[in-house]
């Protein structure tokens, strides 16, 4: 039995490596020059004295979902990986042009300016509200309001869901997004009852506890590199494919520079606005479906400035920017103070996010990108000092958009799909690297399970 797998992210990456586990020969095929995908891990030097790693896509992992921290244990990593501590702490939203922390406990919520005491009041009655306990879909945003009420949704929760998945909340789908919520709701009848059971749950398991979040010591790109290191199957760079043709009782899949390969199972580990181009032959209905599923522009900028150059007050790990304000940038991260080992002393080194708010950022240039970016730095944090250095990442279409129903979509397309072919991937059933590699791995099971039958 011969599987190729079309994608070498670390959904792809993932897929070959259950793939090898099982003893079944394998092809991966990756359109670019290195594997990984958006897992990318840089440094950058100013001089021989100030080094600096940055991240182009996911800094961190989170470890209720097991996927990541289990494939690390499998590769022999769990010694590099790090905790970089809390995601919350010290993170700010915009709301009318003005600054707020985001209440992230009980006092700091009282006191906070940016609800007023009903929107409080109506937060503090979630565990009265009735819940809904059966599967079906929902917006984040409808989530929240029936939750939490309208203005926890419109002044942080709703910011903050919508930075991190780049998406409107009014569009987004709960159930791809943060099914963990509604599982609260089922299980516990709320969120706090929810969230208090599991914390019960959690205080009883033995053995050492695993911090929320893990990265690794010389960033997240060290997870696929040491996956594409071990991996001993036929493993080909820059091998972009046009096109899957029947072969036989298989497929023969055709590249851009003109060789092929032949395959009895392809695992399509791309995103689904390129799978859908390359499967119209063989299945035309799942190849317009594919199609339709909406990709975002997504960027990230890394930018490294003297400490001095940034202003005292407020001391911010991270800023939630609403789309709401019209800005042209998503979010900041100050990542040298999330994770300071990563950054020589003396300065601070920014993240900021594009693509969701003004999604043409994308495609500007360089010059014309980080005019942008300083314009709104100066404008939100008042740093008006340029950068020292500064490197972007950017994905034209790169991000999907789950909304309301994405599963069940996903589920009627796979039901096109001919015999041998399977899809995983962030298009479909989560978007987090731990999601992918769950993806990845439970497709080449699914044609390692068919091929032994």
């Amino acid at each position: 039995m011969h599987i190729a797998v079309i994608g070498g992210g670390i959904t792809g990456l993932s897929a070959a490596w259950e793939l090898q586990q099982r003893g079944i020969k394998f092809t991966l095929l990756e359109a670019s020059n290195h594997w990984g995908g958006k897992v990318i891990s840089s440094k950058l030097e100013l001089n021989k004295d100030a080094h600096f790693l940055v991240e182009g896509g996911p800094d961190t992992l989170i470890t209720r979902k097991p996927e990541a921290w289990d494939l690390a244990n499998e590769l022999g990593m769990l010694d590099q990986v790090v905790n970089p501590g809390s995601e919350t702490s010290g993170t700010y939203v915009l709301d009318n042009a003005s600054l707020y922390p985001i209440p992230v406990s009980p006092t700091k919520f009282i006191s906070s300016p940016l609800l007023t005491v009903r929107g409080k009041l109506r937060m503090l009655a979630e565990p009265f509200q009735p819940a809904r306990r059966d599967d079906e879909d929902e917006s984040l945003a409808d989530f929240v309001r029936r939750r939490l009420g309208h203005e926890a949704l419109d002044k942080f929760i709703g910011p903050v869901l919508g930075g991190i998945y780049n998406t409107n909340p009014e569009t987004q789908s709960i159930m791809v997004s943060s099914p963990i919520m509604r599982e609260m709701e089922k299980d516990g009848g709320g969120l706090f009852a929810g969230a208090l059971k599991r914390a019960f749950r959690a205080g009883k398991q033995k053995g050492p506890k695993k911090p929320r979040f893990v990265s690794f010591k010389n960033g997240l790109q060290a997870l696929t590199d040491e996956l594409a290191r071990q991996l001993k199957g036929d493993m080909r760079l820059n091998a972009r494919v046009e096109k899957i043709s029947h072969h036989g009782n298989g497929y023969q899949i055709f590249m851009a520079d003109g060789s092929s390969v032949q395959a009895d199972g392809v695992i399509l580990a791309t995103l689904a606005n390129q799978t859908s181009a390359m499967i119209k032959e063989i299945a035309a209905e799942a190849s317009r479906q594919l199609g339709e599923i909406r990709h975002q522009n997504i960027g990230t900028l890394s930018l490294v400035y003297r400490e001095a150059d940034i202003p005292r007050e407020p001391v911010i790990s991270g800023l939630m920017i609403p789309r709401r304000e019209k800005r042209m940038i998503d979010a900041v991260t100050f990542t040298s103070r999330k994770m300071p080992e990563r950054s020589t002393a003396g300065y601070a080194v920014l993240r900021v996010f594009i693509g969701g708010g003004a999604p043409e950022m994308v495609e500007f240039d360089d010059e014309r990108l980080i005019e942008a970016v300083k314009k709104e730095l100066a404008e939100l944090l008042g740093i008006t000092a340029a950068p020292q250095t500064w490197t972007a990442f950017r994905w034209q279409s790169g991000f999907p958009q789950a909304h309301v129903g994405h599963l069940k979509r996903v589920d009627e397309i796979e039901k096109l799909l001919p015999k041998g072919l399977a899809l995983a991937g962030s298009s479909y059933r989560g978007i987090a690297v731990p999601d992918c590699i769950h993806q990845g791995r439970e497709a080449a099971a699914r044609l390692a399970m068919k091929g032994n039958m």
